[in-house]
């Protein structure tokens, strides 16, 4: 019988997190080592061969599910071509759905426990890392349409985001209702003609 091929840092700390996460949604924090060891089938100081603390485990494990890629696929796929407000209501959309994503992390993993979760690490910059990719994201899905915007593409961006976000947290359900409305207020506005 052969040995399986040994991992490499990368493939061996992807496989650990990969094993964290379903642990760590069903026990919050709370996660022993030991079960992430037998879910990731390794010994358990492998663990802390990879990552030097339970607490930096959980944080790269959440980095690793909060990242944005779904989101950022779905801007990459939209369609050339669009009217302006298909594609405005197209992004609140995605943006929406990766709003309610990451709540939903947060919930699953925060939300019915009575705690502040682990500390910190220093280095930690998640939340500024989501944004500068979710950005860079929307600053691509707009730019075919940069004649078309009476504002620049950071300032659109920035308005995309607070209307995904209020169209969420005024609705009843907390569900977005209508994006393609939300796209022709954006794009047109709330006023009747011209003022």
């Amino acid at each position: 019988m052969s040995r399986a091929t040994p991992m490499s840092p990368d493939e061996r700390r992807r496989a650990i997190i990969e094993a964290t996460l379903p642990l760590l949604i069903a026990n919050g924090p709370e996660l022993s080592t030991k079960e992430i060891a037998k879910a990731a089938g390794i010994a358990e100081g492998t663990i802390f061969r990879v990552f030097e603390t339970k607490a930096e485990l959980v944080h790269a494990t959440l980095d690793a599910a909060l990242a944005p890629t779904e989101a950022m696929d779905a801007l990459a796929a939209l369609p050339d071509g669009q009217p302006l407000t298909d594609r405005l209501a197209a992004i609140i959309q995605i943006v929406s759905d990766e709003i309610a994503r990451t709540r939903s992390l947060f919930a699953a993993v925060f939300g019915s426990r009575p705690h502040e979760g682990p500390p910190k690490p220093t280095n930690h910059r998640p939340h500024t890392d989501r944004l500068r990719i979710i950005r860079t994201g929307l600053a691509d899905a707009l730019a075919p349409y940069t004649d078309q915007l009476s504002a620049s593409i950071e300032r659109t961006s920035q308005l995309i985001v607070a209307v995904s976000v209020a169209g969420r947290m005024f609705s009843t359900d907390h569900q977005l209702e209508d994006p393609a409305e939300w796209a022709e207020l954006l794009a047109h506005g709330i006023a009747k003609g011209k003022q």
